[in-house]
């Protein structure tokens, strides 16, 4: 038997043979397997515990929920998450980022000089929030209150997170004073007015529910443009006046 570069190499009558590839090709595949089985049963915990946590909110949820829907046992949970907390902030925290990443999708091209093009792009990006709030109501809701209660690091780590999309306004916002199509007005102030605007809409849009979401997408459309053109330079009103708008 010789051995070179980790292999072992056996000889016979018949010459020289490669005789430990097979076996390393062999661990390999089980290690593949392995890692798509934990992918599978960690898949299958996060959305068990979405939907547990959409229709019952956190406070009501125990892990032995989550382990119910998922099909598997309690201690197969915590191979994977350290309690319903752990789960829930991966879950408030990809969820949030996708949001932001969708809306940052849909609004990276619009053509801020013409009015037309701005409806719909706010139309976009309004359906693109109630898509999830309608299918995480729950979860949204308690994003909102900034952790309702779960504790003070979730509270400023959701916060930090509805930061981060203000930012991304914020940095529109700058790209137009830049252009001169706006004046006087602070971005970072003006994305936040926008922000706490829609957020407070949602909210009731949740709880009270007095009103359809189509009701409150054109309200935050024409509340976004009223608030946007209230800032327009004379540039900016020329370049708007010649495209009046589809409302």
């Amino acid at each position: 038997m010789l051995k070179i570069n980790s292999y072992d190499f056996q000889f016979s009558d018949k010459g020289i043979s490669r005789i430990s590839k097979i076996s390393i090709r062999e661990e390999a595949g089980v290690s593949k397997v392995s890692e798509l089985r934990r992918k599978q049963t960690l898949d299958c915990i996060i959305e068990a515990a979405s939907e547990i946590f959409s229709k019952h909110g956190y406070h009501n949820t125990q892990v032995m929920d989550i382990a119910r829907v998922a099909g598997i046992s309690a201690g197969t949970f915590y191979n994977y998450f350290k309690d319903k907390r752990d789960i829930f902030e991966r879950i408030t925290k990809e969820n949030l980022e996708n949001v932001r990443t969708h809306i940052r999708e849909v609004r990276s091209s619009f053509n801020v000089r013409d009015r037309n093009d701005r409806i719909k792009i706010l139309r976009e990006t309004y359906t693109v929030l109630f898509d999830y709030i309608d299918a995480n109501p729950h979860i949204f809701l308690i994003m909102l209150r900034r952790g309702y209660g779960v504790d003070e690091a979730f509270d400023q780590a959701t916060w930090g997170a509805f930061s981060a999309w203000a930012g991304d306004f914020a940095e529109d916002v700058d790209k137009w004073l830049q252009e001169g199509i706006i004046e006087g007005v602070t971005p970072v102030l003006l994305s936040h007015a926008f922000l706490g605007m829609g957020m407070q809409i949602v909210h009731s849009y949740i709880v009270e529910k007095k009103y359809s979401r189509e009701e409150a997408t054109e309200a935050l459309i024409k509340m976004s443009l009223g608030m946007f053109e209230a800032f327009l330079t004379t540039k900016g009103k020329e370049l708007w006046m010649s495209t009046p708008g589809e409302e």
